[in-house]
């Protein structure tokens, strides 16, 4: 939960609210030094047409590259020691301009299967030889932001939004199913509205998120996908160990195979 989070996570997903409540794509980013301390700060404004920003309104408006901007080598001597944390992996042109700006540490939340760039990090003999660390955050962390950016895409229509989704469908199935029903009930649109802070945000989404995916005979991860490919999916439920569930925990989650295999033998 939010308090379990790092102090840089926080603050990334801080940004990514905001950018979500300016009506931009909720992605935030911080880059910190070797000691933990931020030395810059940066969230998606590509929608954002209210920043004094100068290229705020146009595509260049990735949450990394505003993190970056400013960061001149001479003032940030250390700045290969620094640590870049952003909330979706980076994509082509932010993952390259990492590089040319000397970044070598990295940390991503959500894997991006549609634009995400990491994979380019042992493609070229010239990016292999800067021997950047690269490290994706908790499952949690990745959970939120699937959800949340599923919920804007649900809300904004993109024109490829289907084929985008379906891309991050193969990392969380359930995150992105989750996101559609809280679009369509508007959760989002309505704590943005209310002005509710990320931690309430984030605590009452996870919160939710993990009573879909824990068992309610024995508390653990179910390892359900939510999806036809799902073992569940060809496991027949005994009628008997449905009357073992507990009542305010009917209905909200899948029995785990150990459980249903216990119940059997």
């Amino acid at each position: 939960m939010w308090n379990k989070l790092d102090k840089p996570w926080q603050e990334a997903f801080k940004l990514a609210w905001e950018a979500y409540k300016r009506g931009t794509i909720p992605i935030g980013c911080v880059i910190t030094s070797k000691d933990g301390n931020i030395v810059s700060r940066g969230r998606n404004q590509i929608f954002d047409e209210t920043s004094d920003n100068s290229i705020a309104g146009t595509n260049m408006a990735h949450a990394e590259i505003n993190a970056m901007l400013g960061l001149r080598e001479n003032n940030h001597p250390d700045i290969r020691s620094y640590i870049l944390y952003t909330t979706t992996e980076p994509c082509p042109m932010c993952f390259g301009t990492m590089v040319m700006m000397n970044i070598r540490n990295i940390q991503y939340g959500a894997q991006d299967r549609f634009a995400g760039a990491i994979s380019l990090n042992d493609k070229l003999d010239y990016i292999k030889n800067k021997n950047i660390v690269v490290k994706k955050g908790e499952d949690e962390i990745e959970v939120f932001q699937l959800i949340l950016q599923a919920a804007y895409e649900y809300e904004c229509k993109h024109p490829r939004m289907e084929d985008i989704l379906n891309t991050w469908r193969e990392t969380n199935n359930l995150a992105i199913d989750f996101g559609k029903e809280l679009n369509r009930i508007g959760y989002f649109l309505q704590a943005a509205k209310d002005n509710k802070d990320i931690e309430e945000v984030y605590n009452d989404v996870i919160e939710k998120y993990l009573e879909q995916v824990t068992c309610p005979i024995c508390g653990k991860n179910n390892n359900c996908r939510h999806s036809k490919e799902c073992w569940c999916h060809n496991v027949i439920i005994p009628k008997g160990i449905l009357d073992i569930i507990p009542e305010d925990k009917k209905g909200k989650a899948c029995i785990c195979k150990s459980c249903i295999d216990k119940y059997r033998s």
